[in-house]
């Protein structure tokens, strides 16, 4: 019975690990796509979707840093939306 108890701890803990790493990954694909935008000046020709992008982003961070995995990629997916419209706006390309 304790050998049980041992091996489902540790599946336990085998999908923790991996349902944070999927959320740490999308924090830092949406980091990289908020950069992109930026990098093609969406902050000066999109402000309010780059700043909306950025809140979320933080946002998201915040809420992966309390444990909360759902709300997080919730905001992270909301943040790529909002990085993409701001991506869009300003022309899609690096200047």
């Amino acid at each position: 019975m304790r050998r049980a108890s041992i091996l489902i701890c540790a599946l336990l803990l085998i999908a923790g690990l991996a349902g944070g790493c999927a959320t740490s990954n999308a924090i830092q694909s949406s980091r990289a796509q908020l950069q992109k935008a930026k990098g093609a000046g969406a902050d000066w020709s999109a402000p309010f979707e780059y700043y909306a992008a950025d809140a979320y982003l933080n946002k998201a961070v915040v809420e992966a840093e309390e444990g909360d995995c759902k709300a997080a990629m919730m905001f992270t997916d909301q943040s790529n939306t909002y990085s993409a419209q701001a991506l869009q706006m300003a022309g899609g390309g690096a200047k």
